[in-house]
C-alpha cells in the first residue's frame, strides 16, 4: 500500500481481481449468503492488504489466516468502492480521535472489511462493514 488513495484503489482493485480469479480457478464456490474479507495489517512499517474468505479447511494456493477474536467497533461504508477511502479517513481522522474507543495504536491488524450480498463494487447503495479492533 502507498500514501496515495488513487494508487491504493488501483492496487486493491487488482488484488481483488487476482483473488477472485484464483477462487474460480480453484473452484471455490459461494452461495447466496457469501462472505469475503479484506484485512489491513501493518508490519515492518508497511501496510498490507489481504483478501480472504471463510473456510474450515486449507485450500491451496490460499494462505490461512485468522481474524483475532475480540471486541471490535463496527463502521459502515455506504457507496461505491472507489469512495471507501473517504470513510476510512473519516473513521481514523475524525471519529476515533473524538471518541472514547480504546484502540491499541501498536496493533498489527489495523482493521478488517466484511463483504457480503449487500456489497456491489460500483453501486451507491453498496455496504461494507469496517471493523476496528478495540483493546480488551
Amino acid at each position: 500500500m502507498t500514501s496515495s488513495h488513487n494508487q491504493n484503489f488501483s492496487i486493491i482493485r487488482r488484488h481483488w481481481k487476482k483473488f477472485n480469479t484464483l477462487l474460480k480457478v480453484n473452484k471455490v464456490k459461494f452461495g447466496p449468503n457469501w462472505e469475503k474479507y479484506a484485512i489491513t495489517k501493518k508490519y515492518d512499517g508497511h501496510y498490507h492488504y489481504l483478501c480472504a474468505f471463510p473456510t474450515k479447511s486449507h485450500i491451496r494456493p490460499f494462505e490461512f489466516t485468522l481474524i483475532p477474536a475480540g471486541n471490535y467497533v463496527k463502521f459502515n461504508h455506504k457507496g461505491p468502492m472507489n469512495t471507501i477511502w473517504e470513510t476510512i479517513n473519516k473513521i481514523y481522522k475524525d471519529v476515533i480521535p473524538n471518541s472514547d474507543f480504546n484502540i491499541d495504536i501498536n496493533r498489527s491488524m489495523i482493521h478488517f472489511e466484511h463483504y457480503d450480498a449487500k456489497f456491489n463494487w460500483n453501486r451507491q447503495d453498496s455496504i461494507v462493514g469496517i471493523y476496528v479492533p478495540l483493546t480488551n
